[in-house]
């Protein structure tokens, strides 16, 4: 397992990840689903059953089944999902998104749903860990431009008099 310790590989999805999905019944209506989702601002929801993921109904998945005239959920779902652990890296995460095209990953732990963590997730936590990186370096920059600028003048001929060596 390889590690590093500035960042993104030893981060887990757990620090990313939405806690408060928004889920849904397999035999709620589509037109239900579709307030759910326009209401809540997201673009899927999960699909549970007794606190276990059994699917995600997408907006697409929503158009598609009004279009056929289908009536509930369970008819437009997609069953085709990948759960995640909470403790996979972000780094795994990030290259499975990259590899099979997957929006988002349900996030599970005994196979009940714990989370969710999206494309948008995964961007913004880069984000945010570039963000620190960089102020991290600043940091290391800043003391080390101290330290230096310190010993030129401890042994310039001013710091001699003033030290008095």
């Amino acid at each position: 397992m390889d590690t590093s310790i500035w960042g993104f590989k030893m981060i887990s999805v757990r620090n990313f990840m939405t806690m408060d999905v928004i889920t849904i019944s397999k035999d709620t209506s589509i037109m239900e689903a579709a307030k759910f989702i326009i209401s809540k601002s997201v673009s899927g929801l999960v699909v549970v059953e007794k606190k276990k993921p059994i699917g995600i109904i997408s907006e697409n998945d929503i158009v598609i089944g009004i279009l056929l005239r289908k009536k509930k959920v369970s008819d437009v779902m997609t069953n085709d999902f990948r759960i995640i652990s909470p403790l996979q890296s972000l780094h795994n995460v990030t290259r499975l998104l990259n590899k099979q095209k997957i929006k988002r990953f349900i996030v599970a732990e005994n196979e009940k749903l714990v989370g969710l963590i999206t494309e948008t997730d995964i961007i913004e936590a880069t984000r945010d860990l570039t963000r620190f990186h960089q102020i991290l370096l600043e940091l290391i920059l800043a003391i080390f431009g101290l330290s230096t600028a310190f010993f030129l003048f401890y042994f310039s001929p001013l710091g001699r008099s003033i030290f008095g060596y």
